[in-house]
């Protein structure tokens, strides 16, 4: 008698989040536990700080501002694309590390509309590198849009996702 096939689980994972929930915690927790665990995690989180918002690469401790100050009586958008891009060529080098673990802070606005982290997230996926990446329920059609049916949706919760990630194959 044959056995069924097994349906394959995705290597890219979504965190969605509601506005209020600590997707920042949960990811340190998730790094924390992983680390202890021995296995090796990469890529961008994000830490917000009074009236900004910091990536950090985690691999190099390297952080920045990714909001820019537009004066007191501006309106626009306050997203530093300069810093974006540069935290966008760090996870790249993250990815070609190979971590068991890639960690990318968010799929934001920069992201649906074609920037931001996109491509980054692209490459992880089709280089089958396990990704865990933050979604606010805001933003889950782009998500959608984006990923179909090729990743994971979990969430926020550690038990949720590290229950995915130890489902996966051994660490990479």
């Amino acid at each position: 008698m044959t056995q069924p096939p097994q349906q394959e689980i995705p290597q890219l994972a979504a965190v969605v989040y509601d506005e209020g929930e600590p997707i920042d915690a949960l990811f340190a927790q998730v790094r924390a536990i992983l680390e202890a665990r021995g296995q090796r995690v990469g890529g961008v989180v994000q830490t917000p700080c009074a009236e900004t918002i910091y990536a950090i690469h985690i691999d190099s401790g390297r952080s920045f501002d990714l909001m820019q100050d537009l004066g007191a009586c501006a309106s626009g958008c306050r997203l530093d694309s300069g810093a974006l891009a540069e935290a966008a060529g760090l996870l790249a080098q993250s990815l070609a590390a190979r971590p068991d673990l890639l960690l990318v802070s968010r799929f934001g606005r920069a992201e649906a509309e074609g920037g931001g982290f996109l491509a980054e997230i692209g490459a992880a996926a089709a280089a089958g590198q396990p990704t865990l990446i933050g979604v606010a329920r805001k933003r889950w059609d782009d998500w959608r849009a984006f990923a179909g049916d090729c990743a994971a949706c979990l969430s926020c919760d550690a038990a949720a996702v590290l229950a995915w990630r130890d489902s996966l194959s051994a660490p990479a």
